[in-house]
């Protein structure tokens, strides 16, 4: 049954992809390599039922990506110099660093994907309408924005609602160097000293959020500076990892990894020489060179030059956790075999700001055999999965 929320979602969802397209026109550069421009899918939530977090609503949940949010990284989201008139929630927002949410995220989307990153912090807000982050930051609900606060704030139309993240202002002392390039356009943001310790560590959960949510992030306003406006590049994370107690050996993992890239193959182990050999009976007396070798890890290779030829290849990665994160420890204490379903482009670019289409089409082909690969790994493992920015992420999202 479709519920009236779910209704909504889907009549919101038409009216936003008149705005984002109108938004891409004025946000994203021309590129002559192509002029059609991607159409927005359902919003992914942080969880569905079977996630160890509070469930998001069905509509939510339909998938881990979702295109057509315009995204730069550049700092000032707006042309026009002419400063805008404040109003008493601009006024009082302007301080703080915000989280923008459009109309089809609610605050508790935010909660449940915190909740994620740091399990031990209830996903609920206090009676002040807060919630402690850390022993010096903390979130509050923030405010509804009309249009008159969105224009005093110089943020997107889609923003209705900010919520306010106050944290210490911790900076490194001198600017980043020339060559350095941060993906969502922070060295641009901080030209005279990147984020460093806590507030490093807060603007990180904010763009991550923002990023699985396809909003964005206003920096606080600070003096000699433009407002600063970072919609992360929500396709920029690729890579997926997937935590199971099971071991699966090569071959298993490959019939599943070639279900969707039937040309995949194991790569081959190195073999050691006599010298390495002799060294290791050496330090072990016991040490056996002719008894079999038993593998603690591996990897999968699949070339990807019928996407496209410098979309490189997608390597799978299975060993041992040497760290498990948080959300996946707080639900199992046994040992964990991690499966890294990892991307790597020919001219490592897919962490640059500010992508062509050609390249943000291919990587969206990419993205998609990734998922593929990735709910056949998840459910193939009995695992529990998450997305390069360390959220939870379910197989139907996957598959969706």
């Amino acid at each position: 049954m479709i519920t009236r929320r779910e209704l909504r979602l889907q009549r919101e969802a038409a009216e936003r992809a008149a705005r984002e397209q109108a938004d891409a026109a004025r946000y994203q550069a021309p590129d002559a390599e192509a002029t059609d421009a991607s159409a927005p899918t359902d919003a992914s939530a942080p969880t569905d039922a079977s996630a160890p977090v509070p469930p998001a609503s069905d509509a939510q949940a339909a998938s881990r990506r979702r295109t057509g949010m315009p995204s730069t990284g550049r700092p000032g989201y707006g042309g026009d110099t002419s400063a805008p008139e404040d109003t008493a929630t601009s006024a009082d927002l302007r301080g703080f660093h915000l989280i923008l949410l459009d109309d089809a995220v609610e605050v508790s989307d935010v909660l449940a994907l915190i909740h994620n990153k740091l399990p031990d912090l209830r996903p609920v807000l206090d009676e002040h309408g807060q919630l402690r982050l850390s022993r010096h930051s903390r979130l509050s609900s923030g405010a509804a924005l009309d249009p008159a606060d969105a224009a005093a704030l110089e943020v997107p139309d889609w923003a209705r609602h900010a919520i306010v993240i106050d944290c210490p202002r911790d900076r490194q002392p001198t600017p980043p160097p020339d060559w350095f390039a941060d993906a969502d356009g922070l060295h641009e943001a901080f030209p005279n000293g990147m984020p460093d310790r806590e507030e490093e560590r807060m603007l990180s959960l904010m763009l991550s959020v923002a990023s699985r949510l396809h909003t964005g992030v206003r920096l606080a306003d600070e003096p000699g500076l433009p407002t600063r406006v970072i919609i992360p590049d929500p396709e920029a994370k690729v890579d997926l990892y997937i935590y199971s107690s099971y071991w699966m050996e090569p071959s298993v993992a490959l019939d599943f990894v070639r279900r969707h890239a039937p040309h995949a193959f194991q790569q081959s182990l190195p073999t050691p020489d006599e010298d390495v050999l002799a060294q290791a009976s050496i330090d072990d007396p016991l040490f056996d060179p002719s008894a079999p070798v038993i593998l603690d890890g591996y990897a999968l290779l699949v070339p990807l030059g019928e996407i496209d030829e410098s979309a490189g290849s997608l390597e799978i990665r299975v060993m041992e956790a040497e760290w498990v994160p948080p959300i996946v420890a707080a639900h199992t204490g046994a040992p964990q075999i991690e499966y890294h379903v990892h991307w790597m482009d020919t001219e490592s670019k897919r962490y640059q700001p500010n992508q062509g289409r050609r390249f943000r089409r291919m990587r969206g082909r990419v993205a998609e055999l990734t998922d593929a690969i990735g709910a056949e790994l998840l459910v193939g493992s009995d695992g529990i999965g998450l997305d390069e920015n360390g959220f939870l992420v379910t197989s139907r999202q996957l598959r969706a």
